[in-house]
C-alpha cells in the first residue's frame, strides 16, 4: 500500500464550470507496470490512475483539452502516452510534454511532435532525478527550438535563485517554470524566489504554472497563503500564466487529500473569478503555448 493518500474518485464539478474550450496543461497516466515497466527504482509506485480515469474526472471537471506530462517514473521510455496519443481516431484536444535525454534520437523525436509532443521537462527537485548538467538542458533546448516545443522546469524553493544566470541564458524559447515555482508559502510573497520570478516575467519568453498551491499551502483546506503568491504572478503576466491539475497528485504528503474540484475553485480565488482573466488562463493561453486549434 502507498504511504501517500490516493486521489479521490469521486470527482464533483466545480462551481462554477470552467470557461469552454478549457484545458488542464498537467495530467500524469499510469498503467500497469507489467504493460509499461517503469525505470530501474523509480521515485514512486507507479499509482491505479488511467487514461480512462482521467477522462471521467475531466468529464466531471468541465474541461476539454488536456496536456499529458510523461511521468518521471517512465525515465525516456514514452511508450505509455505515445500508445495512447497515436490510438486516439481524434487528437485534436490533447498535447504532451515530454522528458528527454541524449538516448532519444532525432526520428524518436519526430515521432513525439508528429503524436502531440509540444515541450520538455526537467526537474530541479531533490526527490528526482535531475538532468545530468546544465549543458544537457541547453542541447535539449537546442534540438527542439525549431520544433516550436517550449521547456517546462520542475524547480523547488530557491532553485531559481541558485540558478538565476543558467536560467537567464534560456533564450528564444518558452519557459514555463511549474507549480507556482514550487515556493514556501509560508514565506510570501516577499521570498527571493518569488521576486526573481516576477522580475523574470518581464521577459517575454517566461510563463508560470499557477498549479499546486495547495500541495504548497501549510494548510490543509482553503490554501489562504497560496493566494497573494499566485496573484504576484498573474497580475506580473497574465497572458503568460497556465493552469494545472497535476492529476492523480502523487506523493501528495498531506493528511487530507482534496477533491479537483477544489483546485479549479482555487484558481478562481486567484482571480476573483474575473471572466477575462479565466480566459486567458484557461483557455487562451494554453492554446497558444501548445497549439491547439
Amino acid at each position: 500500500m502507498s504511504e501517500f493518500p490516493s486521489w479521490v474518485r469521486e470527482t464533483r464539478a466545480p462551481v462554477p464550470l470552467p470557461p469552454p474550450g478549457s484545458c488542464d496543461c498537467q495530467v500524469h497516466l499510469f498503467n500497469d507496470p507489467k504493460l509499461y515497466p517503469t525505470v530501474v527504482n523509480p521515485p514512486f509506485a507507479p499509482p491505479d490512475a488511467t487514461f480512462s480515469d482521467l477522462q471521467k474526472v475531466e468529464r466531471v471537471l468541465g474541461f476539454q483539452r488536456v496536456v499529458f506530462v510523461h511521468s518521471t517514473v517512465y525515465g525516456a521510455d514514452h511508450s505509455l502516452v505515445l500508445d495512447m496519443l497515436e490510438g486516439m481516431a481524434d487528437r485534436s484536444n490533447c498535447r504532451a510534454i515530454a522528458r528527454i535525454d541524449d538516448t532519444v534520437n532525432d526520428a524518436m523525436l519526430e515521432r513525439l511532435d508528429a503524436a502531440g509532443f509540444r515541450g520538455i521537462r526537467f526537474s530541479f527537485q531533490p526527490h528526482l532525478p535531475k538532468p545530468a548538467s546544465w549543458n544537457a538542458v541547453m542541447r535539449a533546448a537546442d534540438r527542439v527550438r525549431g520544433l516550436g516545443w517550449h521547456l517546462r522546469l520542475h524547480v523547488g524553493r530557491d532553485v531559481v535563485v541558485d540558478y538565476a544566470d543558467e536560467l537567464r541564458s534560456l533564450r528564444n524559447i518558452p519557459v514555463v517554470l511549474d507549480h507556482l515555482g514550487y515556493v514556501d508559502m509560508a514565506r510570501g510573497v516577499d521570498q527571493p524566489a518569488v521576486r526573481w520570478m516576477v522580475e523574470q516575467l518581464q521577459e517575454p519568453n517566461w510563463w508560470v504554472m499557477a498549479s499546486n498551491g495547495n500541495r504548497l499551502s501549510a494548510m490543509q483546506s482553503g490554501w489562504d497563503d497560496a493566494v497573494p503568491v499566485a496573484r504576484a504572478f498573474i497580475a506580473a503576466a497574465p497572458e503568460r500564466i497556465i493552469w494545472g491539475s497535476d492529476w492523480p497528485h502523487v506523493q501528495w504528503r498531506k493528511a487530507r487529500m482534496m477533491n479537483d474540484a477544489e483546485a479549479v475553485e482555487l484558481l478562481y480565488r486567484y482571480v476573483d473569478s474575473d471572466p477575462a482573466l479565466l480566459q486567458k488562463i484557461l483557455v487562451d493561453n494554453p492554446a497558444r503555448l501548445h497549439g491547439f486549434g
